[in-house]
C-alpha cells in the first residue's frame, strides 16, 4: 500500500510525464521564451523550461470566457513584478487544444496549473482575485 507521501509524489511524477507528452501531441511550433514571458503552449519550450527546472504556470483559457479574460490581466501585470522574473506562463486555448486540455484532466476553462520544472505541485480554477493568483504562481516558485 503507498503511502499519501508516495502517491502524491507518484501522481506528480506522472504528471510530468503527461505534460511532456501532451505537449507533444499539441504539436506546437517549436520557439523559444525568456522568463517571466506568457507563450502559448508549445513543446520545444515547455521541455527547455522543464528540464531547466523552470518555474512553470499553465493557464488554461477560453477567448469568450470573461473569468479568463480577468486572470490574463492579473497574470500579465503580475508576471512583470521582479518576483517572478523566472516564471514562464504558457497560455492553453480551451477550445482550439482540446486534446491538451483533456491529456491533462482539465475540467473548466480559467484553470491554472503551477508546476515546478515537469512536476505540478498545484491547480485552481476560477480564481481571479489579484492576492491568491499572486500566491498561487508562488507556489510553482
Amino acid at each position: 500500500m503507498f503511502s499519501k507521501q508516495q502517491s502524491t509524489t507518484g501522481r506528480r511524477a506522472f504528471t510530468g510525464l503527461l505534460l511532456s507528452a501532451s505537449f507533444l501531441m499539441a504539436g506546437m511550433a517549436a520557439g523559444t521564451a525568456t522568463a517571466g514571458e506568457i507563450v502559448p503552449a508549445n513543446m520545444e519550450v515547455y521541455k527547455q523550461a522543464a528540464s531547466a527546472k523552470k518555474p512553470i504556470i499553465m493557464h488554461v483559457h477560453a477567448t469568450w470566457c470573461p473569468v479568463c479574460a480577468k486572470q490574463n490581466l492579473i497574470i500579465e501585470s503580475l508576471i512583470k513584478e521582479p518576483e517572478f522574473k523566472d516564471v514562464i506562463v504558457f497560455k492553453i486555448d480551451f477550445d482550439a487544444d482540446k486534446g491538451l486540455v483533456e491529456q491533462l484532466g482539465v475540467k473548466n476553462q480559467s484553470t491554472l496549473i503551477a508546476a515546478k520544472g515537469p512536476l505540478e505541485v498545484e491547480r485552481t480554477a476560477g480564481i481571479t482575485d489579484k492576492e491568491q493568483i499572486r500566491q498561487f504562481i508562488r507556489k510553482s516558485l
